[in-house]
C-alpha cells in the first residue's frame, strides 16, 4: 500500500488510519495497532517538520508491505537530514518527560520492533518501522 501526503501537519492522520486498518487485517493485536498508529504519526510528523521543513510542495510517502512475519512501514521525505535514533532500551530522563517536543524519536524506538533511517538517493530520507506479526496468536485463533 502506498500513500502520498503533502507536508502539512494533520495529514499524518490519513496515513495513520489507513495503516491501522491494514495492521488489523494482517492480524496485529489491537494493542500493537495503537503502537503502529503512534509510531507512524511520529514518523510522518518528523518527515513533515524536519525532513521537508513543512514545505507543502514537498511530499511524504508512506509505503507498507506485509509478509508472513512482519508489517514494514517506510516513511520517505524529500529532505536529506538523517535523524539520530536513540538506542534500545530508551532511557527517559525527567527533562525529556517534562518537554512536549523532541520525544518523537524516543517513542518510535520504544514502540517499534525494529527501526532504521537511511538516506535514499531518489526519495530523500527513509525511516523504516517494523512490527512483527504475532503468528502464535494467528494459529490459536484459526483453530
Amino acid at each position: 500500500m502506498q500513500i502520498i501526503l503533502p507536508s502539512i501537519l494533520g495529514y499524518e492522520v490519513v496515513a495513520r488510519d489507513a495503516v491501522a486498518s491494514l495492521a488489523r487485517r494482517c492480524g496485529i493485536s489491537p494493542e500493537r495497532v495503537e503502537d503502529v498508529k503512534t509510531a507512524l504519526c511520529e514518523a510522518c510528523t518528523n518527515a513533515i517538520e524536519h525532513g521537508n521543513r513543512s514545505d507543502p510542495q514537498r511530499k511524504v510517502q508512506v509505503l507498507c508491505t506485509v509478509d508472513e512475519q512482519r508489517l514494514v512501514i517506510d516513511v520517505y521525505d524529500e529532505g536529506g537530514l538523517l535523524p539520530m535514533l536513540p538506542h534500545k532500551p530508551v532511557q527517559w530522563t525527567l527533562e525529556q518527560r517534562a518537554s512536549l517536543r523532541g520525544m518523537g524519536l524516543m517513542l518510535i524506538v520504544t514502540l517499534t520492533d525494529e527501526v532504521s533511517v537511511v538516506a535514499d538517493p531518489d526519495d530523500g530520507t527513509c525511516m523504516r518501522l517494523v512490527f512483527y506479526r504475532n503468528l502464535a496468536e494467528e494459529s490459536v485463533s484459526a483453530s
